[in-house]
């Protein structure tokens, strides 16, 4: 068989299942731990090329499929310490977007109204459009491990998300990956492929002046408050089972290392505005008085015990504090046929801001997004003894009893700038874990009617979930840096068992902890008055994008001679 032969449809099953295996091992490499993330700019064509080569998309769908399932496995093997029966459920749902994403390659390349376009104009479409339904729409997305999303490996070639988001970025690997696979089967005439390779460099070429304009060097931006994160490593098996002593314990544990954290730094001559604490770092039952009254007069615990020891950090360290911890509305105690018991009308994953005011004036942001599959199951949830089930044999133990906020709360820090002594007062965007990871949350954070209301954003995560896995909190710290790319915003991240780190308004990591140790970073934050385009338009123009390939699908199966034969 011959280069020209293969795009007709007439591969070898040993060339696709070689294709297969190929972007299985490059979607394995470009992403941590191993991050050789220059390879993405070819991981698109061994899938293409099986896609439009294959005699029949059952020949290519195991070769496509199987592979993948292992490289997700590779990816997400830390979801084993939570639930050993759901990792291969979860890698197969995975897996499979990608013969999805291949299928509607075939299906336009083959139609006789787009087969005519290059592969390096229709694996953008095809990849795009796809890849969005899997990380925004479907099961309320999952957006990790996403195509454009190793690009960040050079700073400038991630700038771009500032216009459409993270998705956008796909465009430009998924442009050579198509490129390349048009040159490997001689698809096209020579014509056709000089003139994608022409515009391929072309869009390459702009792409990455529009980065080099748009990273803003470090040390330029307005001064904006000094933030210590504090890193704590508690184990989630500790957690999950964390006893009262074992409570009180680890929790002075954390207060004497921000203490020892704060002495350090004050000693050194720096400045230190707020204090933030990882999620849930703070046990018990929030620190609204109504709360504590009610677990004060039936004598349970925790009582005011981590209240009061809140409130006694923060008059050591004279600075607010950014603490994790859930919260309850309508706390109260009822009385049922075991004997007295709690209730509650809401229960949520929040951060409060406490600063000299005390509890009863501390403010509270809880999360509007659960973590699926970690904190709700979507659709799934809408029957409560069916999310049991599932829960009784994939996550024994494990409850999903959080309730999400209606909507976003910014929280306001005071704090004096150092060139005048101003005392100012910012709005601050503290998205909860997994909420970092989803650009619409973070842009409705930080921009209301066009105006930047929260120019910083303070992550508080618990990655303990990762067990002693390194890829996936380097690679939730990765997916942080485009959160601030998009909205032009640096984030603070206080991250239990790592990675916490600091990152500016352009994408670039100051400072990053290293994983499973226990660690401070103070970050010297600077604004940036910069509104991205990303703030108007959001992910609008994947919508669109989405929406064309769509579209495009269904004319092919309006076209009574929509498809070359499956044989031919």
């Amino acid at each position: 068989m011959t280069a020209s032969q293969s795009h007709r449809g007439t591969a070898s099953v040993g060339f696709v299942a070689a294709c297969g295996f190929a972007h299985a091992i490059l979607m394995t490499l470009v992403f941590p731990p191993l991050d050789v993330w220059w390879l993405v700019f070819i991981a698109a064509s061994p899938l293409a090329a099986a896609a439009v080569a294959a005699r029949r998309f059952r020949v290519a769908l195991p070769c496509l499929l199987l592979p993948m399932i292992g490289s997700w496995l590779w990816h997400q093997w830390w979801v084993t310490e939570i639930s050993a029966a759901g990792i291969v459920p979860m890698a197969i749902y995975l897996a499979l977007w990608t013969p999805l994403i291949a299928w509607v390659i075939r299906r336009l390349a083959r139609s006789r109204t787009f087969g005519g376009l290059p592969l390096a104009l229709i694996v953008p479409v095809a990849w795009t459009g796809i890849e969005f339904l899997r990380s925004v729409l479907v099961f309320d997305g999952y957006p990790w491990y996403l195509l454009g999303q190793p690009l960040i490996g050079w700073l400038p070639l991630a700038q771009p998300a500032d216009i459409g988001g993270i998705n956008g970025l796909a465009i430009l690997p998924a442009a050579t990956g198509g490129l390349l696979a048009d040159v490997l089967l001689g698809r096209g005439t020579p014509s056709i492929r000089r003139t994608a390779g022409i515009t391929t460099a072309s869009l390459a070429l702009i792409w990455t002046g529009y980065g080099l304009v748009r990273v803003q060097p470090a040390g330029t931006g307005s001064v904006g408050p000094a933030v210590l994160a504090i890193q704590t490593v508690l184990p989630q098996s500790n957690k999950v089972a964390w006893s009262p002593r074992d409570q009180w314990d680890d929790t002075v544990g954390f207060a004497r290392q921000t203490l020892d954290a704060a002495d350090s730094i004050r000693e050194g001559g720096g400045r230190i505005d707020v204090i933030a604490w990882p999620e849930t770092m703070l046990p018990g039952i929030g620190i609204e008085p109504a709360s504590i009254a009610v677990m004060e007069e039936a004598g349970w615990w925790p009582g005011d015990r981590f209240s009061e020891l809140a409130m006694e950090l923060q008059a050591a360290t004279r600075v607010p504090l950014l603490l994790g911890s859930p919260s309850f509305e309508g706390l109260r105690q009822e009385t049922s046929a075991d004997g007295p018991a709690l209730a509650w009308d809401r229960r949520f994953n929040s951060v409060y801001l406490l600063d000299e005011a005390g509890p009863a004036a501390a403010t509270r942001y809880d999360k509007v997004f659960l973590t699926p599959f970690g904190e709700r199951m979507p659709y799934i949830s809408s029957w409560p003894w069916l999310e049991q089930q599932m829960l009784d044999i994939g996550a024994r133990g494990m409850q999903f009893d959080l309730d999400a906020a209606n909507e976003p709360v910014r929280l306001v820090l005071e704090w004096v700038r150092p060139t005048d002594g101003v005392t100012m007062s910012t709005g601050i965007g503290t998205p909860i874990c997994f909420e970092d990871t989803v650009p619409s949350v973070c842009r409705e954070l930080v921009w209301e009617d066009g105006r930047k209301k929260a120019p910083v954003l303070l992550n508080a995560s618990n990655d303990g979930w990762f067990g002693p896995y390194p890829g996936p909190r380097s690679t939730h710290l990765q997916l942080a840096r485009f959160r601030s790319i998009e909205n032009r915003v640096p984030m603070v991240r206080a991250v239990n068992t790592g990675r916490s780190g600091w990152i500016d308004s352009s994408g670039r990591l100051r400072a990053a902890a290293p994983a499973l140790v226990p660690d401070a970073i103070l970050a010297e934050t600077e604004l940036d008055d910069r509104r991205p385009p990303f703030a108007t338009l959001g992910e609008g123009p994947i919508w669109l994008l989405t929406l064309a390939c769509l579209l495009m699908l269904v004319w092919t199966g309006l076209d009574s001679r929509r498809t070359i034969p499956e044989n031919s």
